[in-house]
């Protein structure tokens, strides 16, 4: 099939590649900012908790709650992210990536303003059960369409923005928890699906999705509009439809099982678990959910808690930018020992701090590991996963692998967030945190040893890759790729 130019009628392909090489990036972060604003409500979602609970215990709230109540308030959210993520993977193969993400953002508002007009326990957890659930759907759909529609040189920055929304979503969250009544502070978070939806209803569809449903015309019209029509978009894109090609000319196609078990869909499945099972185990989120109450063991009355809160919150925010820009100059391997290493430090010199209960004056020692730690998770043990889980898998299990995936993150995520407190109180917030500094160094090992290298390779190289082997060999050609072994 040969590459055509861009429909020439519609006002927006107007402007070529050939003429303005910088329109095609501006378009493909135009197509990225939908799902990245509906990230951020994942990251409201999870940082809701931290914000609605202090609110409910308190002796005046209208809704009085328990330990317990309290625990299944915080939980309900990442528990319904582990169905959500099936589901998803279900919407993405029987329905577009575009009607998907309109649905995902209709379920989080209806899910908000529920929690807004709450008047019982029964209906708080109503609320958090939508959007755990639509939490559940947004980042598998966000890193699958960032994969699918972005140039190999700018989808590390791309994807790295699901992980910045996560984190400025629970910056938000806390914000105006921190200065309004939680019933006006999820009003207020469903106001960003209007305008994630008004972004998803103006972008193009995924280009491979488009070819694998037979609609080769439109492929190309999205394919020009995303990338332009230069030398390596022209080839990434005749790939792409050679590869499809010669799947339909075989007389016999694999079975859906037959798919699973090629290495190239059990080999990157196999890693993204564990990778994901070390994100989750090394603590990413217990500090978002239990903000409050983790800070206030650190510095006791030293400092407002809330205050306090909000400073993690920034930084993390902060942390969240710098993979934005090093995954576009530094290769993922590194960056995920950079950060693995970092993590485990960082939670053993919290745990050393706090095992030892160091004189007052002293504390923002505890403080300053505490934020080396969301530093160092969030630059790389954080974000890779989810680039990754967008981008390793081929097309035709690429809905079945990402869903597996990311359900078991999120599973992990609630098995995480549900023993944390039970965690704290049975070894201590020291021990908590020497534990996860535990998981954190094994794991950082695990993935030195299998952790392959996908940077700037486009979608059917990565494939070509797992096909052979493993990983890669640790060593650049004179093009600065990695080569294969």
């Amino acid at each position: 099939m040969v590459f055509k130019q861009a429909i020439q009628d519609r006002k927006f392909l107007e402007d070529h590649a050939t003429r303005n090489p910088i329109a095609p990036l501006f378009r493909q972060i135009f197509a990225a900012t939908g799902p990245i604003i509906t990230s951020a409500a994942g990251g409201m979602t999870v940082g809701f908790s931290a914000i609605l609970l202090p609110q409910l215990q308190k002796p005046d709230s209208p809704i009085q709650i328990d330990s317990e109540q309290s625990s299944w308030i915080a939980s309900m959210a990442p528990l319904l992210m582990t169905a959500g993520c099936l589901v998803d993977g279900l919407l993405m193969e029987r329905f577009d990536r575009k009607v998907t993400q309109l649905v995902l953002n209709v379920t989080f508002a209806a899910g908000f303003c529920l929690l807004s007009m709450a008047s019982s326990y029964e209906l708080i957890l109503a609320g958090r059960f939508m959007t755990g659930f639509a939490s559940g759907l947004v980042g598998q759909l966000t890193s699958v369409y960032i994969a699918e529609t972005s140039d190999p040189k700018y989808r590390g920055i791309l994807s790295a923005g699901f992980s910045f929304a996560v984190s400025f979503g629970v910056l938000i969250s806390h914000l105006f928890g921190t200065f309004l009544h939680w019933k006006i502070a999820a009003l207020c978070c469903s106001f960003f699906m209007v305008v994630s939806y008004v972004f998803v209803v103006f972008r193009p569809e995924s280009p491979p999705r488009l070819i694998s449903k037979g609609r080769s015309s439109e492929a190309e019209e999205a394919f020009s509009w995303l990338r332009g029509d230069d030398t390596e978009a022209i080839k990434e894109f005749n790939d792409m439809v050679s590869e499809y090609s010669i799947g339909d000319s075989l007389k016999t196609k694999p079975t859906f099982l037959q798919n699973l078990s090629k290495p190239e869909f059990y080999r990157p499945l196999t890693i993204l678990l564990i990778f994901f099972f070390v994100s989750q185990f090394a603590g990413v989120h217990i500090v978002s959910f239990y903000s409050v109450s983790i800070i206030h063991s650190i510095l006791g009355s030293n400092m407002n808690e809330y205050l306090a809160m909000i400073i993690v919150d920034i930084v993390r925010v902060i942390a969240s930018l710098i993979p934005c820009v090093l995954l576009k100059v530094t290769r993922r391997r590194p960056l995920a020992m950079w950060s693995g290493c970092g993590t485990t430090i960082s939670l053993a010199g919290l745990s050393i701090f706090l095992h030892f209960r160091i004189p007052q004056q002293l504390t923002w020692i505890s403080l300053v590991f505490l934020l080396s730690y969301i530093v160092f998770i969030n630059i790389g043990l954080f974000p890779l996963p989810w680039c990754m889980a967008g981008e390793t898998f081929p097309q035709v299990t690429r809905e079945i692998g990402s869903a597996m995936t990311t359900s078991f993150n999120f599973l992990s995520f609630f098995v995480v967030i549900k023993t944390g407190p039970l965690l704290f109180d049975s070894v201590g917030t020291d021990g908590a945190f020497m534990i996860y500094g535990g998981i954190s160094l094994v794991g950082t090992l695990v993935l030195y040893a299998i952790l392959p290298e996908t940077k700037d390779r486009t979608l059917q190289e990565i494939e070509d890759a797992f096909k052979l082997r493993w990983r890669t060999i640790e060593g650049d050609d004179a093009s600065g790729q990695q080569v294969e072994a």
